[in-house]
């Protein structure tokens, strides 16, 4: 279904104002319920891929043990690159207006995609079903998450677009500890069935809610349109934007595994993602906070840098304490990556109606980022087993750690370099 947000009128060529363009900006109850459905949508899409690593966990232990580590994180990383590859086409379309439609037919593919995991015992069926066809009923969700909060704030946009992304934040702590419970409970199958309903009641509330603000394009686009990359500030975030997705979900696919090889308890290894979940959820909230204040860009610069530290001293970490505090502050660092970057995008948009393309073509990009990441960094993990001793498992791991830090500071650097295009060396809100 179309939504049709412009005039109803005999004019219907002409660029004419919605009903939705008198609500007040910034405030309002339409515009909260907008905050409120992206940020349970967030919880059924970014929520999955922050969870991952608990599958990947019990993947590698007891469904498929025969598989390796970097061949089961192609699962989430086919997901992952899908639900951000699909953002080109998802921008285009929420540009002109088709809402409803995106989250009718994401809802059906991503819980789909689930139902089927649930009957999944072999590698390529875990593939297709979790990493293609639930990563595509994601990709049609979560952009759509993250584009409808800048149509209705501007003022406390990186605060709300903050809240809307903890969503996923508080299904990464509240998924990962129900499914680590129901796996060896009631079983893999009836676990995850009931995580797809979860899903299912979750979306059907955002279906009922969610609208767009203004009247949409008449003319035709195309799916990138190659003039926006003229624009330099907003071309050069893009290239950091792809970098930052490449690196910054690596901890979330191999902290399970690195506690089990360290010799700790595996239920703590479980809600280890729990843990960093939950530094990120605050992640996500202080520093887009203070960002409506100093400037989204001049948050996430250190953001960033402190990321590629935190996921440094991983390497340093061998017992159930330490690996708890620099998990929960490498959550907490990457929550902020992840949730200032789309009001950044935003803020580097000159027209409303251009939001959902330009991010959309972002999301695209840097979902081959999220696609290769995770993979190297598996590839990078040379061999270790239970009972090795703890200089050799964390040697297995510094490769992957290593190559994180690496391609966060090159992204911290490319952002400096888009803040000093926009304000130069000095003070400035950027």
């Amino acid at each position: 279904m179309k939504l049709k947000l412009g005039s109803q009128g005999s004019g219907a060529e002409e660029s004419t104002e919605s009903p939705l363009d008198d609500l007040p900006m910034d405030h309002g109850l339409t515009a909260w319920l907008q905050v409120v459905a992206s940020c349970i949508m967030c919880s059924t899409t970014w929520g999955l891929t922050n969870t991952f690593g608990v599958f990947q966990a019990y993947y590698m232990n007891d469904l498929i043990p025969s598989s390796s580590a970097s061949a089961i994180s192609w699962i989430g990383s086919i997901q992952l690159f899908l639900a951000m590859g699909v953002g080109a086409p998802v921008g285009i379309a929420l540009d002109a207006g088709y809402l409803r439609t995106l989250i009718a037919a994401g809802t059906v593919l991503e819980v789909l995609g689930m139902l089927l995991t649930a009957q999944c015992t072999k590698y390529w069926e875990l593939f297709l079903a979790q990493g293609v066809v639930a990563g595509l009923g994601m990709g049609m969700l979560g952009l759509t998450s993250q584009a409808v909060i800048p149509l209705w704030f501007k003022k406390r946009r990186a605060l709300c677009s903050g809240i809307a992304a903890a969503g996923s934040n508080i299904a990464g702590v509240a998924y990962s500890i129900m499914l680590r419970h129901l796996f060896y409970s009631i079983g893999f199958s009836w676990a995850v069935r009931i995580l797809a309903f979860l899903l299912l009641a979750f979306t059907a509330f955002c279906f009922a809610v969610m609208r767009l603000r203004g009247g949409p394009p008449k003319q035709p686009r195309s799916m990138f349109n190659i003039h926006h990359f003229r624009d330099m500030p907003y071309t050069i975030f893009t290239v950091g934007f792809v970098l930052m997705i490449t690196a910054v979900y690596i901890p979330y696919f191999y902290i399970s595994e690195y506690a089990i090889l360290l010799g700790l308890d595996a239920s703590f290894a479980f809600y280890l993602l729990a843990i960093a979940n939950a530094g990120a959820l605050l992640g996500r909230l202080i520093p887009n906070y203070v960002a409506d204040r100093v400037g989204a860009l001049n948050t996430l610069i250190p953001c960033t840098l402190l990321a590629a530290l935190f996921a440094l001293c991983l390497y340093t970490t061998s017992t159930l304490r330490s690996l708890a505090t620099v998990s929960c502050l490498y959550g907490f660092m990457s929550g902020a990556l992840t949730s200032l970057s789309p009001a950044i995008l935003a803020n580097l948009t000159a027209h409303p109606s251009q939001i959902g393309t330009r991010m959309g073509m972002a999301y695209t990009l840097a979902a081959f980022g999220g696609l290769v990441g995770n993979p190297i960094a598996g590839a990078l993990k040379t061999d270790a087993e239970p009972g090795d001793e703890v200089q050799v498992v964390q040697r297995a791991f510094l490769g992957g750690w290593t190559f994180c830090a690496v391609v966060l500071v090159i992204s911290a650097g490319i952002f400096t370099y888009v803040r000093c295009m926009k304000a130069g060396w000095g003070r400035g809100k950027v």
